[in-house]
């Protein structure tokens, strides 16, 4: 770990006024340094080949990027394996969360949060220590009880079983709900798109979750790419 030393960070983020604003906060940040600020993946990756950088703040869903947020902290953890990953993302969901941490990235910063909290996050990462708020925490504690309770009453999918062929059970509402879901919509927001009842979109999720024997919301986003493909063409 460096000791008294600048710290450089380059941000990713598809909207330009968040690099600008992390920018000028920055600079009265004396540890920290904007390295570089991109709006496309593309830019960045030609820049961390030339430039050495100590963490990227790296925004979940870039608006017009066909890799999404988990394929790209796998590429970055790949490619450079002592660059620092700083989530920020207005995907606040403990199992997009659990999965980014399982990839490698140091931290988690919801886009809700005050500026500061990214700037605290960024102190912590820098120091090779892991950082989520306490919301985040909680959330995840209540997340990891509900998986355990659904284990309790469905049956492991079988490996040999193909989920493409499962997916074509779903009815139209519940491909839906669940194209939403992994979108990043809440169960309450869903139910406001669709004008239905939040016990009424929940129960239609957990059906879906049932006919493809899948028991938590972290089996369900291993799966997004399936998802994506079925919700299409169905």
């Amino acid at each position: 770990m460096k000791q008294d030393a600048i710290w450089q960070v380059a941000v990713l983020d598809d909207h330009p006024l968040i690099g600008k604003a992390i920018q000028y906060r920055l600079a009265q940040e004396a540890p920290l340094e904007l390295a570089g600020a991109f709006s496309q993946r593309q830019q960045l990756m030609a820049f961390l080949q030339r430039h050495s950088v100590d963490v990227l703040v790296l925004d979940y869903m870039l608006g017009e990027d066909e890799l999404d947020g988990l394929q790209m902290v796998k590429q970055l953890r790949a490619r450079y394996p002592d660059l620092k990953i700083l989530i920020s993302s207005a995907v606040e969901k403990p199992a997009i969360v659990q999965l980014l941490l399982k990839a490698g990235v140091h931290g988690f910063v919801g886009k809700s949060e005050d500026q500061e909290v990214l700037i605290t996050a960024l102190h912590q990462v820098c120091r090779n220590k892991r950082f989520l708020t306490a919301d985040m925490l909680l959330e995840m504690d209540k997340f990891q009880e509900s998986d355990r309770e659904m284990h309790d009453y469905l049956l492991p999918r079988q490996t040999g079983e193909d989920i493409t062929l499962l997916l074509r059970n779903l009815s139209p509402r519940e491909i839906e709900v669940i194209r939403c879901y992994l979108d990043g919509l809440s169960i309450t927001q869903i139910a406001g798109k669709y004008a239905r009842s939040r016990k009424t979109i929940s129960g239609q999720k957990q059906t879906a979750l049932r006919k493809l024997g899948l028991r938590s919301d972290l089996e369900l986003f291993k799966y997004k790419e399936h998802f994506g493909e079925i919700v299409l063409h169905h």
